[in-house]
């Protein structure tokens, strides 16, 4: 049998639990465990981690994390990070929930069809980042553009109105995989999503801080960066209906 990392490195693995669950995950209190749990398995997907991610889903499932809550966090990656990465991880999800004694296919978790699809995908968008987001629409599907009619249909209304994982959640995690990308412009854009969902800057710093042992330094640091542009004072988030 091939050894293990704590047989053939034990040195990295004292370091690495310390860090990532002694001062990083257990420090954590303006997240809930299911969250950090969510969190950590969508950084895992987007890092290509497929040893981790099977050790992580073994200490998580049915303990704090369902097996439809696992799929819809893996799910809710694709738009952001493509296909091939989510399909490779939702195999290993796959092989967990099979050794756990779960039953495949999970119960659907769509609720949209090709007729409905890009008006609940809209208002699933604007829900997120405000009214404004229907002008583009306000043409039609035919005449908008191309990329915003596919993030409408496709990234929203495909996987932001799926049950399994409330709005809020959905957008709390595309700020993690966004963040383990490092991609600028969209992490400042899900900043403010975030705060349109409740999530205020304490809540953001510290999702931050739990991605921090998956993405690095340079990311983290730069993530906070952004951070501080957008919301350069602590301040209440937006409550829905204000």
């Amino acid at each position: 049998m091939k050894p293990g990392l704590s047989e053939t490195d034990p040195d990295l693995v004292a370091i690495m639990d310390n860090f990532l669950y002694g001062e990083i995950y257990n420090r954590s209190n303006l997240l809930t465990v299911k969250q950090r749990d969510l969190i950590a398995t969508v950084s895992l997907v987007t890092q290509q981690s497929g040893n981790l991610l099977r050790d992580h889903l073994s200490k998580t499932l049915d303990d704090t994390l369902s097996a439809v809550e696992v799929k819809e966090a893996v799910y809710q990656c694709i738009p952001y990070v493509g296909l091939p990465k989510v399909i490779d991880a939702i195999g290993i999800v796959n092989d967990v929930l099979v050794e756990y004694g779960i039953s495949l296919p999970l119960e659907s978790q769509t609720t949209t069809n090709e007729n409905n699809r890009f008006s609940m995908g809209l208002d699933a968008q604007a829900t997120i980042f405000g009214e404004g987001m229907r002008a583009i629409a306000a043409a039609g599907a035919e005449n908008m553009p191309r990329s915003s009619y596919h993030l409408v249909t496709n990234c929203f209304g495909d996987y932001y109105t799926r049950t399994g994982l409330d709005l809020a959640t959905r957008e709390m995690l595309t700020l993690a995989i966004l963040c383990n990308l490092g991609t600028e412009p969209q992490i400042k854009s899900h900043i403010m999503g975030n705060a349109t969902m409740g999530h205020d800057k304490g809540m953001i710093t510290e999702l931050m801080y739990l991605c921090l042992p998956y993405m690095g330094y340079p990311r983290f640091l730069n993530a906070l960066g952004y951070l501080a542009e957008v919301m350069p004072v602590e301040q209440p988030a937006q409550q829905k209906g204000e």
